[in-house]
This record gives structure tokens, sequence and C-alpha cells, in this order.
């Protein structure tokens, strides 16, 4: 490891330690030896989440009694984004929850050095997150569905479809009362076939997925990653309490407001910028800009 890397992390600890902080956040992919990867976490000397957009990623065998591992989407995105997701990944699946701090340290992808530290507050951290993400997921919904919901989305507002900007919109958890807020536009592209051949965790499926986004309206998903339909129109029961942060469109009011009178969560993808915006009990909780520029570790 490099002078910049260990300062960072012998720092990192001294503030973990005094700003009582319960984890620390490692984003796992700034180094490429796993030799090295075991001297920072020994060097950490602290409960550790490793963050990874490799989905082959475990933690040494011989550590695994402090450390976790949560998968970022595999997707290009700024320290920012990498941070504000690996925190709601990690909420999701119960090792962070509201109360708790953070130390977060990272870097770019595979360059060898941290050059970035942040303290997180869940739940009260206005810039981040709102309260909502450290309880972000509907009781029916699995970590993995949210996260592969994620993942999807992440690609179509980075990449589009064949070259075109797209906009789409995910609804996912408690499909029935979300069926009886909203109606098809077309026919059901997802009817009559079995449900293990029309399931979100099946990557085979990501094709069609992504083939459909170009039609209006949502796909409905359920807590166990069964796509029940697309091209579905939201007409939701009430209206948001509290206008969107200026920019959002329709499509973002819909994704909100049937969040409200559900227990579902919506994820949608902005046409005109890339920006995934995730939302939960009527409010933004997180949103994920698509990087700018050539660089897509910048900040």
């Amino acid at each position: 490891m490099n002078t910049l890397t260990r300062s960072m992390v012998r720092h990192a600890h001294a503030i973990a330690r005094e700003v009582g902080a319960r984890v620390v956040l490692l984003h796992a992919d700034v180094v490429e030896e796993d030799a090295d990867l075991r001297s920072l976490i020994d060097d950490v000397n602290f409960r550790i989440i490793l963050v990874s957009r490799r989905c082959d990623f475990t933690a040494p065998e011989e550590l695994k009694d402090i450390c976790r591992v949560v998968q970022l989407p595999d997707i290009a995105m700024t320290r920012g984004g990498q941070v504000k997701v690996a925190t709601l990944v990690a909420a999701a699946e119960g090792l962070v929850q509201a109360g708790d701090r953070l130390l977060c340290l990272t870097g770019i992808d595979r360059s060898g050095s941290m050059d970035t530290i942040m303290v997180l507050d869940m739940g009260t951290e206005i810039e981040l997150f709102s309260a909502g993400a450290a309880d972000p997921l509907p009781a029916d919904v699995s970590p993995a569905v949210f996260e592969r919901v994620l993942n999807v989305a992440g690609e179509l507002g980075i990449e589009g479809r064949e070259g075109r900007p797209v906009g789409a919109l995910f609804v996912v958890g408690d499909c029935d009362t979300v069926l009886d807020q909203s109606h098809q536009l077309v026919f059901n592209p997802f009817h009559g076939y079995p449900e293990e051949e029309r399931n979100i965790l099946d990557p085979r499926l990501e094709e069609t997925i992504k083939e459909y986004s170009a039609i209006d309206g949502a796909y409905v998903v359920r807590g166990d990653g069964v796509v029940l339909c697309a091209a579905r129109y939201l007409a939701p029961r009430a209206k948001l309490e509290e206008p969107l942060p200026q920019g959002l469109g329709t499509r973002h009011e819909a994704a909100a407001a049937i969040t409200v009178t559900t227990d579902a969560l919506s994820v949608c993808i902005s046409q005109s910028t890339g920006t995934v915006s995730i939302f939960r009990r009527g409010k933004l909780i997180l949103d994920i800009q698509k990087p700018r520029g050539r660089s897509p570790d910048g900040l």
C-alpha cells in the first residue's frame, strides 16, 4: 500500500474511535491484491463492511468474523454515489440501522489509493439521505431483489437502450395493492409466462426488461422478484403531502405517490439525466446521479 492509503487508514481508525462510529465502510475494489486488502483490514482494526462491484467478491476467510460484504451494482458511479448506494444496501440487509454513525473510506477503483473519508449519520444526513433510507425495504421485498432492480435501473440510466436515453419506473413490493391502484396501458407482455421465467433475479430476463423499457408505464415487481407486468399506468389514491424537488416530472410524481398509499418502493430512471431516484413512503430517499465527464469515479 502507498503512503497516502496508510495515512488515510490510520486517520480513519482514529476518527472512527473518536466520533463513536459503529462500522467502517471500506471500498474493497480500490485494492487489487488480496494481501494488500488483508493488511488494510488489519490496519483499520474495526468492524468493517467491505463494498465491491465484483459479483464473486468475498471477505478473506480468516476475517469473516469482523467483515461483511455488500455488493454494488456493476455500473460507473461517483464516489458519493458509491457511498450512497453502499449505505442503502447495507441498511436493506440489516447491517446498519437508523441512528448508526458510519465512517466511509473510498477511492478510485483499482487505483491502490484510498483518498476519501466521509462520516455519515444514518437517518439524519439530509444531504445524502432522508430518514426513510435507514429502513428502505417493504416487509415482503428481499434485499437480493432490491439490489437486482437497482442494478438494472442503474444500467438503464447510464447506458440507455440502443444508444438512446430511456426513462423507466419499477414498483417493488405490496403488489396486490399496487395492482389495485393501476391499470394496463397496453397488453401485459409478461402475462401467461411461468413465474420462474420472469423473475428479475434470473440474468436471462435482463435484456427483456431493457427492451420493454421503451414502453410507457411501470414495471410491477413482486417482493420475491417475479415481474408481474410492464406498461402499468399508476393511479394512486392519494397525493403527495410535499412537492418533489424541482426538476422531477410526472413519472417521478407517480413513483412517489404510489408509495404513499401502498407499502411499496419505487425506483425511477430519468430519461433526461439518467439519474436513478428511489422513493419510499412518498419521499425521495436517495438519488444516484449519472457520472459526468470522462472519469466515472470523480467526485
